[in-house]
């Protein structure tokens, strides 16, 4: 079969590989569609470590079972499924929810993922596909989920000012669970104009160009005072500050960006001024299925979004262009 093999920083080329083969407990997946993550991108330039070389990335993904492993029941080939990446190897009970668990691991990082025509997964992480969910759609679930994750755990009274802070797909899908949670005004920001059109077409309320104009001054003059709930979706240390720059005192900041290992922030302000900064990793299967249900319910109009259908052929340059800063699509689909 083909895939895009990860060889090291800047080095995914399309490779022949044997097909795999679903031991034990195991389902094979013909892989439909699967979405180009950010932090498949940045692990692509070897920035944050967190992929090996020798691995198939690709862990946004929905297909069909086509082969079961022994001792697998309650399903059958055909069977159109989303997959959930995490997985467990903890040998006895967990107390923690996946998505916390010291024993998790992932489809595309730990072990190979669909950026491939075919993988392997566990009969646990598969959730069927709704009929009206189409391919496209339901590759994206799994981001969806990690914003619906990202919202739940944050407080939002109806009415109340929400920043987003990152336009890329993570950002503008937790813009649109901030609306379904009752946020009032929605600010913005990024520094690519096309981002921030879609931005606008999805609803934003008001789009900031940081490289044009200065964010935080014009949030707390429009707020007076700041935001009362910030979303930072990058993950490095200006866009960090920047959420802490923007929110009001005593206010809630959501950090959801996972590019740098360590950023520098100004403590004192969140000591001081009493702002309650949490991290959001992920998702648990709750979650992973109220995606699914709110997608193909319609709840959210993520379709925009994807701005490019490609094959597996072309990801090796669609990569490239990404990482390189030459492509600002939104997100892309391969379609293995």
């Amino acid at each position: 079969m083909k895939a895009l093999m990860y060889r090291g920083p800047w080095e995914m080329p399309v490779e022949e590989m044997a097909d795999p083969q679903p031991g034990p407990g195991r389902v094979l997946v013909d892989v439909r569609a699967v979405g180009i993550c950010g932090s498949d991108v940045h692990g692509y330039t070897g920035s944050t470590g967190r992929r090996t070389p020798g691995i198939v990335m690709g862990h946004e993904f929905a297909g069909v079972v086509s082969g079961l492993g022994e001792g697998v029941n309650g399903w059958a080939a055909g069977d159109e499924v989303v997959v959930i990446p995490f997985y467990s190897v903890a040998t006895g009970p967990d107390p923690y929810p996946i998505n916390r668990s010291p024993h998790r691991r992932m489809t595309g990082m730990d072990e190979h993922g669909a950026y491939a025509q075919q993988v392997v997964v566990r009969p646990a992480q598969l959730f069927r596909k709704p009929e009206k969910l189409s391919w496209q759609r339901a590759a994206l679930c799994e981001p969806v989920a990690v914003t619906l994750h990202a919202a739940s755990i944050t407080p939002i009274d109806p009415m109340q000012t929400v920043a987003i802070i990152g336009a890329g797909p993570i950002g503008l899908m937790a813009m649109l669970w901030a609306r379904v949670k009752g946020a009032g005004k929605i600010i913005v920001t990024d520094r690519s104009a096309h981002r921030l059109e879609l931005a606008e077409e999805l609803g934003a309320d008001v789009v900031i160009n940081v490289g044009e104009q200065d964010a935080v001054s014009l949030i707390r003059e429009m707020t007076g005072g700041g935001v009362d709930v910030a979303f930072e979706a990058v993950g490095i240390t200006p866009t960090a500050q920047q959420a802490v720059d923007a929110t009001r005192n005593g206010g809630q900041i959501t950090w959801i960006g996972n590019s740098a290992k360590t950023i520098t922030i100004d403590m004192q302000a969140i000591v001081t001024r009493e702002l309650t900064v949490r991290g959001t990793y992920g998702f648990n299967e709750t979650d992973f299925a109220a995606a699914i249900g709110a997608m193909a319910g319609g709840r959210l109009n993520v379709e925009p979004l994807i701005e490019r259908i490609a094959s597996l052929d072309e990801g090796s340059e669609i990569f490239r262009q990404l990482a390189k800063g030459e492509s600002d699509l939104v997100k892309v689909v391969l379609e293995p």
